[in-house]
């Protein structure tokens, strides 16, 4: 009978092989950790650098809120429409000026930088220095022209700021953009101070179209029952004319 032979395996490098194992696994367990490692420090720092950012933020806001709101404390103690203000309000309307305008250079990224503008703009107004109102507000919708709330009330002072100056045609291109704006809430007012331009530059049809559109898109407006009485004296002038 034949014996099968059967193969003995060197044991002694077996332990060889079994340590040279260990010792890869080992390997790349120390740089898997390495990179995990780092990693970790990575999303720590990342995590700080946010942190950081948004607490920044938050302290800006704060600071930006309480000058804006000291500001508007002082142009709100004066009755709206008071023109011109009286030389001790004057005063007190400077210093809200200066106010907003703190806010808009140390914080022109915060929450409430837009109202800033828009008050500045106001503010100047009330003190007649149409220059640096109309400069407030073309300064608002060049900044902040993605808020849709404020635009079209900034679109309507600057129209009444160039009115103040003479400048007819400059408001009328205020109100007309107003007009234009999908939502806009002040777009009866814009159709009746273009209106009221129509009649100053002698354009009556197009003064008594603009009053038309006001009564049958906006028949609850304020404006509606002035332009109603518009309509009226334009037609009478009409016929007299003829």
């Amino acid at each position: 009978m034949f014996k099968i032979k059967k193969e003995h395996r060197d044991l002694a490098t077996v332990p060889a092989q079994l340590v040279g194992s260990v010792e890869q696994a080992a390997a790349v367990a120390r740089k898997n950790l390495s990179w995990l490692v780092a990693g970790v420090a990575l999303a720590v720092v990342a995590a700080l650098a946010v942190g950081g950012f948004l607490w920044v933020r938050q302290q800006e806001d704060q600071a930006a809120t309480e000058l804006l709101r000291e500001g508007t404390q002082i142009v709100s103690a004066r009755p709206m429409g008071a023109m011109p203000v009286p030389r001790r309000e004057s005063e007190e309307t400077k210093k809200a000026v200066e106010l907003f305008r703190q806010v808009l250079a140390e914080f022109p990224r915060s929450s409430v930088a837009p109202q800033a503008a828009y008050l500045l703009g106001n503010a100047l107004s009330d003190l007649e220095e149409w220059d640096g109102a109309v400069s407030a507000y073309q300064d608002f919708l060049s900044r902040y022209g993605e808020h849709r709330s404020l635009v079209p009330l900034v679109s309507m002072r600057l129209g009444y700021a160039h009115l103040s100056q003479g400048k007819v045609e400059e408001a009328e291109k205020a109100f007309s953009a107003i007009v234009k704006m999908h939502g806009a809430l002040n777009k009866d007012q814009a159709l009746f101070e273009l209106a009221k331009i129509d009649e100053r530059l002698n354009r009556p049809e197009g003064a008594l179209a603009r009053y038309q559109e006001i009564m049958k898109d906006h028949p609850q407006s304020p404006f509606a029952t002035e332009a109603s009485v518009r309509i009226k004296t334009l037609d009478a002038r009409k016929a007299a004319e003829q």
